[in-house]
């Protein structure tokens, strides 16, 4: 913004006022504040130089709070030298703002900051003079009470070289109970600290305000900066963008949402815009423009958001291939663009498995049945996988405090390689000819995910850094996101597809985890066993996981639901997943149905239901459920023939069934299982004809 654009905005906004809000400054109160370590309070994730100095002049002393001042459209100021803080700093890069404020609770408000030079027309009260630079202005939200230092960066430094005046401004804020109090030190030192909120008044030093009915501040605003000295200071970096999802080349058969990361770290990103073409010009999708992100580090909260997103709705365009584009600008108006082909297929056979439904208790005989809007479909095929009850993943535990505090995601990207490296996919550990430790390969995902300079790690560079760390270490790894994923489906992934899965929880503390195994059904409160790798003790944690209501689910942590946000999967690029035949179909005129009758079902166990559509142009379509496999309701244990009877016919009916190639017991032959040894056998026999003749025990089922 120009000098002359940025005072024609102040005029604006600081033109007169109100006479209440002059009445509501009168009863403004200094209180003494308990003494206590600012919790940091960073807008946007900063890119700064190891050589970077703060220049501070306030005291370590008592603090000050100044209430009921705050309001409407503010601005302040505060001297800065760096020749009293920094080493040889001439020229001076100017890169961040900092504001101490103490809030009564949770609160949200608007801020930005600019560096204006040191007017010394009278060198003994040097005065705010000309605009250097401005940022951009950032929603910055509270989460509770406490003293807050809140750190703005410009938009591009300034670059001085001499004294200047940090300025920290607040749009249109709003006291109320939970409201921003002004702080200071002990020491009143006149022509340091300034505010304006009139134009009549102009700038009002607050040491000495002039006006009896405006009590003047008990010392300095803890208002400072910090750069660069020796004019070595940085700019923000120039924008980098990477398309994250749909993949490159991916055929696309159902809703899609756009998903690109900033991959340079900058902190002054602007917006993105999305565009695809089929051939000809690019045509708009869209824009965000807020990027708002979760960011984990397992210590602190995490907040909400998808980070760079949008929804794509393709259901106007035909079949074929189209190029997808996103470009990034930053307030400096630079910029990158990705771009990617996808497939467009607006009508894949999809299908869906209607007879069993999604944990379902199934016994023998079944019709297996299954629906598909495409009328296309040739074939669909019926498959079933036995799922242990308890199912385990030989995952290894990393324990972040051995790298940083807010290393979780990259020890959760290690623990998912090591998984995979013990596995075969021996290239994701290698460079070269050596092999890299697993705490290596912690620092290698910190680098690539940029988790130091963002203080944690947001999904979207855990999902780019984990992309990058992939192809330059054998590409032989494949990552998938899944958004709000329920427990079954969570189940699914990591039982049925068996893939590793990363889970990105949110909350207090926000944080990843590794699943590392489930185990039976819900309890009575509707909760299952999970267990998991967890970056933060070091250990297998088991913990519990239940469906939250509202088509996700959420994992007990440390006594709190944490919302399950993101599931990213990996899998090892050439990993596949056997399945036992059950039949197809061929024909849809009674519906997509098959009877199945087994006799190698085990009582009591979950199964895996896959169904797989194809249609007439050789594209597939799937879906899975789980049921658990129980007959133990059908019939009354050893009534092998189903007349309801349990007597000498049942015992000629096992013996015909197991050594004369009979029909199996009604609801499946895993029945004659009797001494449920896991095999049929002629002990089997034995066994019922103690129970029939003889009062032995009854059957297993």
């Amino acid at each position: 913004m120009s000098r002359k654009g940025f005072a024609v905005l102040l005029l604006c906004l600081l033109i007169s006022i109100s006479a209440s809000a002059q009445g509501f400054k009168k009863a403004a109160i200094a209180t003494l504040l308990e003494r206590q370590t600012a919790k940091n309070y960073s807008v946007t994730p900063h890119f700064a130089s190891a050589e970077i100095c703060t220049v501070r002049h306030d005291v370590d002393g008592d603090l000050w709070g100044v209430d009921h001042w705050l309001i409407g459209d503010e601005l302040y100021k505060s001297y800065q030298n760096p020749g009293l803080s920094c080493d040889g700093p001439y020229p001076f890069s100017v890169e961040y703002i900092y504001m101490v404020l103490f809030f009564e609770g949770a609160t949200d408000f608007l801020v930005s900051v600019d560096v204006e030079d040191a007017d010394l027309t009278d060198p003994t009260c040097p005065l705010p003079g000309d605009l250097l630079s401005i940022s951009t202005t950032y929603t910055v939200t509270i989460p509770s009470a406490g003293l807050y230092q809140i750190e703005v960066p410009l938009d591009s430094s300034a670059v001085v070289e001499g004294p200047y005046f940090a300025g920290f401004y607040f749009a249109d804020y709003i006291d109320t109970l939970s409201g921003a109090t002004i702080v200071t030190d002990d020491v009143p030192v006149p022509c340091v600290s300034y505010n304006i909120w009139d134009t009549t008044l102009g700038f009002v030093d607050l040491t000495n305000t002039g006006f009896a009915s405006f009590p003047s501040f008990p010392g300095r605003l803890l208002l400072y900066s910090a750069g660069t000295p020796g004019g070595s200071g940085g700019e923000e970096p120039e924008p980098a963008v990477t398309i994250l999802t749909p993949a490159s080349n991916e055929i696309i058969v159902d809703d899609i949402v756009i998903w690109a990361a900033e991959t340079a770290g900058s902190g002054i990103i602007d917006y993105m815009q999305f565009e695809y073409k089929e051939s000809g010009d690019w045509i708009e999708i869209g824009y965000d423009y807020d990027g708002i992100k979760a960011i984990r580090d397992g210590l602190n909260p995490s907040g909400t958001g998808d980070g760079y997103s949008l929804v794509w709705d393709y259901s106007g365009l035909s079949e074929g291939v189209y190029w997808l584009r996103t470009t990034v600008y930053d307030t400096l108006g630079r910029s990158d663009a990705d771009s990617i082909q996808v497939n467009i297929d607006p009508t894949p056979p999809m299908v869906t498995l209607v007879n069993p439904a999604e944990t379902d208790t199934i016994c023998h005989p079944l019709v297996l049945e299954a629906v598909s809007p495409d009328e296309d479909v040739s074939v669909v095929k019926f498959e079933k996988l036995h799922a242990a009850m308890d199912y385990n993943l030989p995952v290894i535990t990393l324990n972040q405090s051995g790298h940083g505090d807010d290393y979780c995601g990259p020890v959760c990207g290690a623990i998912a390689v090591k998984y995979w490296f013990d596995q075969g996919f021996i290239l994701s550990m290698r460079e070269g000819n050596q092999y890299l430790s697993a705490d290596t390969v912690v620092e290698r995902m910190a680098d690539a995910m940029l988790t130091g300079q963002n203080d944690g790690t947001p999904d979207d560079l855990f999902y780019s850094g984990f992309l990058q760390y992939v192809a330059t270490h054998g590409n032989e790894l494949l990552l998938r996101p899944y958004r709000n994923p329920d427990y079954t489906s969570m189940r699914a992934i990591i039982q049925d597809k068996q893939l590793l899965a990363v889970m990105a929880l949110s909350g207090t503390p926000g944080l990843y985890l590794v699943a590392a195994g489930v185990s039976g059904l819900d309890d009575v409160q509707g909760q299952y066993t999970l267990r998991v790798s967890d970056p933060l003790t070091g250990s297998i944690v088991t913990t519990a996981i239940r469906n939250d209501g509202a088509g996700g689910a959420e994992v007990l942590y440390n006594g709190n639901w944490l919302h399950l946000d993101m599931i990213i999967t990996v899998k090892g690029y050439s990993q596949t997943v056997t399945r036992d035949y059950i039949g197809a179909d061929i024909s849809s005129g009674d519906g997509w149905k098959l009877t199945w009758n087994s006799s190698n079902m085990a009582e009591d166990s979950l199964y895996f239901i896959t169904i797989t559509a194809t249609d007439a142009s050789g594209r597939v379509g799937s879906a899975t459920s789980m049921s658990l496999y129980n007959c133990s309701s059908g019939y009354a244990k050893g009534d092998y023939n189903g007349d309801g009877t349990v007597n000498i016919g049942d015992i000629l009916y096992l013996i015909d069934y197991i050594y004369e190639d009979g029909p199996e017991p009604l609801d499946g032959g895993g029945r004659a299982d009797a001494n449920c040894d896991g095999s049929i056998d002629i002990g089997d026999v034995i066994y019922f004809i103690k129970h029939v003749l003889a009062a032995g025990p009854e059957p297993c089922y």
